[in-house]
């Protein structure tokens, strides 16, 4: 059984001007930050992730990234695409856009591992 690790959030161009406030969102479920609405980020930033996530399967993961908003609907920023397999590593995901026009730009790293290793 594959084992994910999320790592880290890299912000190139986030969608406010005054920083994004973030969280991620996993089969409709917020899995990211657990004891917060969301983690404040700026260009050129780094966020710490540290989550572990079991998968039953492979396939496509999708991490959707979302941008907390207090006096409206939460913008959907986009989805990172992870592919599930047989191999192991590290590896660096770039956000995809909702809007092909937004300058929105982030990356996830992650890791994979299968079970027992």
């Amino acid at each position: 059984m594959p084992v994910i690790f999320i790592n880290s959030i890299i912000c190139e161009q986030p969608q406010e001007t005054d920083k994004d406030e973030i969280y991620l969102v996993f089969k409709g479920k917020k899995v990211w930050p657990r004891d917060q609405k969301f983690f404040k980020i700026d260009v050129d930033d780094t966020l710490e992730v540290g989550m572990k996530m079991k998968i039953n399967g492979k396939g496509w993961l999708k991490l959707e990234l979302w941008e907390y908003d207090l006096t409206s609907k939460d913008d959907h920023l986009g989805t990172f695409h992870l592919k599930i397999d047989d191999s192991t590593g590290e590896f660096s995901e770039m956000l995809t856009n909702t809007d092909p026009k937004s300058p929105v730009s982030y990356f996830l790293n992650w890791k994979i591992e299968q079970e027992g290793e």
